[in-house]
């Protein structure tokens, strides 16, 4: 910033002294792992002269403590001790008195700063690793590549500038996303939208004026991927157009802009993001916005954004996955769990890192179905797992989150603070990725190529798409499973496959009664047991066995009753399984007969312990009433309830051209008919 509108206080400022308590009332705080003291470390403030820019300084550093930003026992703190000791030679030789760090803007301050560590040879320039940065983030973020100390100290002047600034968030330079009360992914690190990289006033000044109307309509998410596109723009006209101003906006710069980023090389679809951003910003101001200045005709045309290309899933190569899964007990426990659980269920990382502790739900034959928040689409989702080591490493996740925060922590996952006094907050996604790729980059994982591979957390989702695709799982199993709104993102998952006909997932039974060993009705979770969570467990893989599923937990061990599932209590079977336990008690009466001629008398008891269990299951699923609760105006509600929802699936079938799943529902729905008019009879 230019100028620097706050003013501070001697009052304000012994109320930043009043947070101070404890450890941080003293001067010297020793921080990093209690039990390490070889890695901990003093932040040591008592040599900087001026007592007031002391207060203030260190108010920022425990601001940046109590926010979890930094980790108060965490081993990388020397890098702020270094900071810091740095910091306050520096302000010991510039400003000896000083009253407060607002007397001057950021920008003074940093060009101080930069004069001093230049004098000094301390001046070091910090480049990420050209390996993981592509051509858009160097394009955008080449601001960034700073010196440590520069940074760390810009940090420190905008928590005070905050602390003084009374006004509403909407007109600072950084707008908390928080204090806003927006819904924000805890999981990332974009909480804050900063215009201070846009260097036109009157641009940042329509570009906040813009993202107001933004946040009201779309997700912070959106805004902060939108102000990076903008901030590509502002550079533009700061290396071109310095003089520029509003009225400079017409054809003739748009086309200039479009050449300026194919210059660039940069990704397609980041210039088609870049334009489009831009375009609706214009649009939006002029039309709706009421900004007069703006100019009423279009600009950049559909024309002017890169051809779409098909896209390709970005998934995990066959011969990565193989590393990944023979290395994998090698990651620490919680990165090994959640990268067991992204590799089954093919969620996003966001979803994966806020996971709800009590994310395992079950139907009404106890098979296990995961239930999140889907940040992106707001909507709670629930899917199916049909692999029982994704549930064992669920549980076993609760045990440790729950001896760790008790019941404090709505996540299953939390990040690795290990203060009592600490927050429950989720794990973070840029977390995930660095750890995961610092573990491949250790087992050396490379491609077909022989080339280091680097992984992103995304394609985690987009692997088991893929694998799914080539396990003939049906496209609307999948875009149920991964809660696509449109067939046309699942589609994606199809690429490189012959076009073939595909058949109709089976419709969840409109009714269904579970039983257990006695014959009594087990009642599940009611989302998990909703037509459209049953469909996707038909359509990924099927039953977990052969007939009825099992009501045991898995953290219970191995199970005593293995192969002998008719003789188990756990056994839960359902009204979907009558056609194979009758079939299975024909088989154990012919056993039986058989035995007795031959005068086996241990199959004999075998078969006739095996007829009894199966009598009793028969005889209370096949009951007309259903769990011996309903009364038949609630059973006519539940079959005309049925009919609407068959009626439905069946104009729904026919639109897509489904024919067997057409010829299915039409017998379903005449099968219901024929039932409500059967009981609509009796009860006249």
């Amino acid at each position: 910033m230019s100028a620097n509108p706050l003013s501070w206080s001697e009052e304000r400022q012994q109320s930043l002294n009043a947070h101070l308590q404890g450890l941080f009332a003293s001067d010297a705080w020793r921080v990093g792992p209690p039990h390490k003291p070889e890695k901990q470390s003093i932040l040591d403030f008592s040599p900087l002269q001026s007592s007031l820019l002391k207060i203030e300084l260190k108010y920022a550093v425990w601001c940046k403590f109590q926010r979890k930003e930094w980790d108060l026992e965490g081993g990388r703190n020397d890098r702020n001790r270094q900071c810091l000791r740095t910091i306050i030679t520096w302000l010991n030789r510039v400003a000896p008195g000083g009253q407060s760090l607002l007397e001057k803007s950021l920008a003074q301050w940093e060009l101080s700063l930069r004069s001093f560590l230049i004098e000094t040879g301390k001046y070091r320039v910090d480049r990420p690793p050209n390996k993981y940065v592509n051509a858009q983030q160097m394009l955008v973020y080449h601001q960034d590549r700073e010196n440590e100390v520069v940074r760390w100290f810009r940090q420190m002047y905008r928590i005070v500038a905050d602390a003084y600034d009374d006004r509403p968030e909407v007109e600072k330079e950084i707008w908390d996303l928080h204090k806003m009360g927006l819904e924000v992914n805890m999981a990332g690190t974009a909480h804050h939208l900063n215009f201070t990289r846009i260097s036109q006033p009157w641009f940042r000044d329509l570009v906040k004026e813009y993202m107001r109307y933004n946040l009201a309509v779309h997700s912070p998410g959106d805004c902060v991927s939108k102000l990076t596109a903008l901030n590509a723009f502002s550079h533009f006209l700061a290396q071109y157009h310095p003089h520029l101003g509003v009225a400079g906006l017409d054809r003739a710069l748009m086309v200039e802009y479009i050449g300026y980023l194919r210059d660039q090389q940069v990704s397609e679809s980041w210039i088609c993001t870049t334009l489009v951003t831009l375009r609706t910003l214009l649009e939006t101001g002029a039309y709706r916005l009421g900004r007069h200045d703006l100019p009423k005709e279009r600009l950049i045309f559909d024309d002017d954004l890169p051809k779409e290309k098909k896209t390709l899933p970005r998934e995990i190569p066959e011969e990565v996955v193989a590393q990944i899964r023979e290395h994998l007990s090698t990651l620490d426990t919680t990165m090994l769990r959640m990268v067991t659980i992204v590799l089954e269920c093919g969620m996003r990382i966001s979803e994966l890192c806020t996971l709800p502790f009590h994310c395992l739900i079950c139907d009404d034959k106890h098979e296990w179905y995961l239930k999140f928040y889907q940040i992106k689409l707001k909507q709670e989702h629930v899917i199916p797992l049909v692999n029982e080591t994704v549930v064992a490493v669920i549980q076993a996740q609760q045990e440790d989150t729950r001896a760790q925060w008790g019941d404090r922590s709505p996540y299953l996952f939390t990040r690795p603070l290990r203060r009592a006094r600490g927050q429950p907050l989720p794990f973070v996604g840029m977390t995930f990725a660095n750890r995961l790729n610092r573990w491949a980059l250790e087992k050396n994982i490379r491609d077909r190529d022989g080339r280091l591979y680097h992984l992103q957390s995304h394609q985690f989702r987009h692997t088991v798409g893929m694998r799914l695709i080539n396990d003939d799982v049906p496209l609307e199993a999948i875009r149920r499973l991964f809660g696509h709104h449109t067939m046309r993102m699942t589609q994606v998952y199809a690429r490189m496959r012959a076009a073939k006909v595909r058949e109709a997932l089976e419709r969840a039974a409109f009714s269904r009664k579970t039983v257990n060993a006695a014959g009594q009705v087990v009642k599940g979770d009611a989302r998990a047991n909703d037509p459209e969570v049953q469909l996707v467990r038909k359509g990924i893989r099927g039953q977990t066995l052969p007939i009825g599923g099992c009501g045991r937990l898995v953290v219970l061990g191995e199970c005593n009753y293995a192969n002998k599932c008719v003789t188990c209590p756990m056994w839960l079977t359902s009204t979907d399984d009558l056609p194979a336990l009758k079939s299975f008690y024909e088989r154990a009466m012919r056993l039986r007969q058989r035995a007795q001629e031959v005068g086996n008398q241990v199959v004999v008891q075998q078969q006739t312990h095996i007829i009894t269990n199966l009598t009793v299951r028969l005889k209370s699923l096949e009951e007309p009433v259903g769990d011996g609760i309903l009364d038949l105006d609630s059973l006519l509600a539940q079959l005309r309830a049925d009919l609407a929802e068959a009626e439905t699936g069946l104009e729904e079938a026919q639109t897509a051209g489904l024919l067997l799943a057409a010829k299915h529902l039409e017998r379903v729905i005449s099968e219901l008919k024929a039932r409500l008019a059967a009981l609509e009879g009796t009860h006249r």
